[in-house]
């Protein structure tokens, strides 16, 4: 089975002499090519003689190897290379059809007829589509604010990291800091720590530590919030009802009541602003530390609001189309998915063999997801030829590094591997195209990131005229 760039163009070979294309469904194409003899003699007569020029043979210099001793000898080898450079001259030839999106070969079968070849193969494609006036499309401006809450949040939580933990004999608050013993069991009694499926935070902890009400952080809800008023060596029972979309299979849906028994509860005691504790933060004073919090919160929504930016942009591109995508298009991406969900699982601690059991459940709940992508995929190729925008080195330099980042690889091995395969190297490149044609249609509709950009290098402008001096500027 061979994988292909959606929209990798090259040069017809010029010999296949006919061509027959049926289509079986919108998405699926049989097609038949056809080689005569005398192209196939052509073929055949120039691979002996790269062989007579190349080959080692005993008895006979090199490059001074008659034709009817390579043919003797390296019969069945000529036969495998002639096949393989026939069936690589069919996919050239495939490839060159504009219409054609080409997702997957499905079936290849190679035939000798009348001293030519045939070669019969089924494919996976996108059909052509037309692309709507993407330059039209509107991109709401963002508009951020940053509330005073918040700021006293983010200064608290710069505090935070220098805090001391007391304990206290009383009933817990929210934000104190709890440490108990928790164990799950199912509406039929069942021990949820008895499926070994299961990661063992669902199920018993012994010792733990939750900061109560913490409305914030991921957790078990009903404990995190349970845990509030209540004191050490008090206990209590919880029920936490899972969505039925949880990430777990075997908790989706259902109801797990948690026993809990309180050990001991310690209140956060920040530090006081002094200027010791105000150079240790980086800053002079109680106003620029509130400055910096305010433009570190203002920078991360920004960030936040760009992202939201990109998926509405990402779903009007998808809604203002018309695309047909044939199902092992959308297995492939499926995979792509698991193998991401995988990696990053295993990373956090879970098991292979755990997940592998959920094998089908998280495929099919990929499914809609991977739609997604290989539509708005088949969009930004297309619009990437329009624009003629084509990745930089320095783009696919980035995209390792994001890689890298994101998939907690070790960057000598990672490159060495795209090195290696062709595959991995084909993937990045188009995910690189693909980021970068998102990035300059974000750059043409979202005219508030033209002005932040403008604003931006504005004030680069002026940094760096602050450091000449007037004679210099003269």
């Amino acid at each position: 089975m061979y994988y292909l760039l959606l929209g990798w163009t090259v040069k017809v070979a010029n010999y296949i002499v006919k061509e027959e294309i049926e289509n079986i469904s919108d998405t699926r194409l049989n097609v038949v090519y056809r080689f005569d003899a005398d192209e196939i003699a052509a073929e055949s007569k120039s691979i002996v003689d790269k062989l007579c020029k190349e080959a080692n043979v005993p008895g006979f210099r090199k490059g001074k190897i008659p034709s009817n001793i390579i043919l003797s000898k390296f019969s069945d080898g000529i036969k495998k290379q002639l096949d393989s450079n026939v069936i690589n001259k069919t996919l050239e030839a495939m490839n060159s059809k504009t219409e054609w999106n080409i997702i997957t070969i499905v079936d290849l079968k190679r035939e000798d007829a009348d001293g030519g070849m045939v070669c019969t193969l089924t494919l996976d494609v996108i059909p052509e589509f037309e692309l709507s006036d993407y330059k039209s499309l509107s991109i709401d401006p963002i508009n951020v604010v940053v509330e005073e809450h918040e700021i006293q949040n983010e200064i608290k939580n710069a505090l935070r990291r220098y805090a001391k933990y007391e304990v206290v004999k009383r009933k817990s608050k929210i934000g104190d800091f709890v440490k108990l013993n928790y164990r799950g069991k199912f509406d039929d009694g069942t021990v949820v720590a008895d499926m070994e499926s299961i990661p063992s935070v669902y199920g018993t902890q012994t010792n733990t530590w939750e900061e109560a009400g913490n409305a914030t952080i991921s957790g078990i809800r009903a404990i995190i919030d349970g845990i509030v008023e209540l004191k050490a060596g008090e206990k209590k029972t919880v029920f936490q009802q899972f969505e039925t979309n949880f990430e777990v299979v075997e908790l989706a849906g259902k109801t797990v009541g948690y026993d809990l028994e309180i050990v001991e509860v310690r209140e956060l005691v920040l530090p006081e602003l002094t200027d010791d504790m105000f150079q240790t933060l980086g800053v002079k004073s109680r106003e620029e530390l509130y400055e910096k919090s305010k433009s570190l919160l203002t920078s991360y929504k920004t960030s936040q609001a760009r992202l939201d930016q990109r998926e509405k942009l990402v779903t009007k591109l998808i809604e203002s189309v018309d695309i047909k995508v044939p199902e092992s298009a959308i297995n492939q991406e499926v995979t792509n998915l698991m193998n991401e969900f995988a990696d990053r699982k295993v990373r956090s601690g879970t098991k292979l063999r755990d997940i592998s059991k959920n094998f089908q459940e998280i495929f099919n709940s990929f499914k809609p997801t991977a739609m997604q992508r290989v539509k708005i995929g088949a969009v930004l190729d297309k619009i990437a030829k329009d624009e003629k925008i084509e990745p930089l080195q320095g783009d696919i330099e980035n995209m390792i590094w994001q890689d890298v980042y994101t998939r907690g690889l070790d960057v000598n091995k990672y490159i060495v591997e795209l090195r290696r395969n062709n595959d991995k190297a084909i993937d990045l490149r188009r995910r690189t195209l693909r980021g970068k044609t998102l990035d300059h249609l974000m750059h043409m509709l979202c005219k508030d990131l033209k002005q932040e950009e403008n604003n931006a290098n504005r004030e680069k402008l002026t940094e760096s005229s602050e450091v000449i001096s007037p004679a210099e500027q003269q």
